[in-house]
């Protein structure tokens, strides 16, 4: 069977004659003269070796075929659409799609402030933010094909990434106020041995966490730092929580610090990695990121 190569100048005409109904009137949408829109759609009848219209009675109509080809030169008409569009995005700098994981210790006010921005703006950027922990960021990053990605681990090497530094971000080792745990001035790995440990995702040695390779009675993976946080608030466990997140159970005394030989601190360093030239959107994130 030959190529069947139907033109946009066919498609268009033929998605005309089937709003407007006539000949006439496809003419008169599409500014052309009769004689035009006439032999566009022979030439489309000749090209799918398909009789399209029906002119036997007094208004010619579209046969069953001819609504099958319709549909399909609308497929055509609408991914014309759709590059105009992404070619008007790319002229005026903002990407079509913006994709971003995150590791969830790292706070999300940036990325939502930018999402912010871009909806004020009247950008037609799409921004599509994933969440995850540790090595799921860097699944994620690479399956997705981001273009940001902000983790705590060091990141195998890929070409075309460009790496930049942010500001250090503290979590620490805490228990609830009521926790047996809390009520100790200082704690030994051997009396962290004895209760829950709450983690998300669970540990990675790249990390170096006081509590690596710990042998618990019990641990609890979580899906997030926020369940973690309620969980440790109910007196479940202990674990590593963000300092972001538990400022204010900390002035008030609900959480209280674990005291470890090690200390009750651990400085993660965040990075965010960028993948290719970054548009209009992608660029505010950088900023906003480095310039919290």
């Amino acid at each position: 069977m030959p190529a069947v190569n139907i033109t946009l100048d066919q498609a268009r005409t033929l998605d005309a004659f089937s709003r407007e109904g006539t000949l006439q009137a496809a003419a008169r949408k599409l500014h052309k003269g009769h004689p035009a829109v006439l032999y566009a759609l022979k030439q489309l009848e000749l090209q799918t070796g398909l009789a399209l219209f029906d002119r036997t009675g007094y208004r010619t109509r579209l046969t069953s075929a001819g609504d099958a080809v319709l549909r399909h030169c609308r497929v055509m008409l609408e991914a014309e659409r759709a590059l105009e569009a992404t070619c008007t995005v790319l002229q005026s700098g903002w990407e079509p799609v913006l994709r971003v994981v995150f590791d969830a210790i790292v706070p999300l006010a940036p990325v939502l402030e930018v999402v912010k921005q871009v909806r004020e703006q009247g950008a037609p950027t799409k921004v599509m933010l994933s969440v995850d922990s540790l090595s799921g960021v860097e699944q994620r990053f690479t399956d997705e094909r981001a273009q940001v990605m902000v983790s705590v681990l060091p990141h195998t090497p890929l070409d075309g990434l460009t790496m930049y530094e942010l500001p250090r971000l503290k979590a620490r080792l805490v228990a609830h106020r009521r926790h047996p745990l809390s009520k100790r001035a200082r704690v030994t790995r051997e009396e962290l041995s004895e209760h829950v440990l709450l983690t998300v995702r669970g540990s990675d040695p790249r990390l170096h966490l006081a509590t690596a390779e710990l042998d618990t009675q019990s641990t609890v993976h979580l899906p997030d730092f926020h369940s973690k946080k309620a969980a440790i608030l109910d007196g479940i466990g202990f674990g590593w929580l963000p300092e972001w997140l538990i400022e204010r159970e900390l002035e008030k005394g609900e959480l209280r610090p674990l005291q470890l030989a090690r200390g009750a601190v651990h400085v993660f360093e965040p990075r965010v990695f960028t993948r290719g030239p970054l548009g209009r959107a992608g660029a505010a994130l950088l900023h906003q990121l480095l310039n919290p």
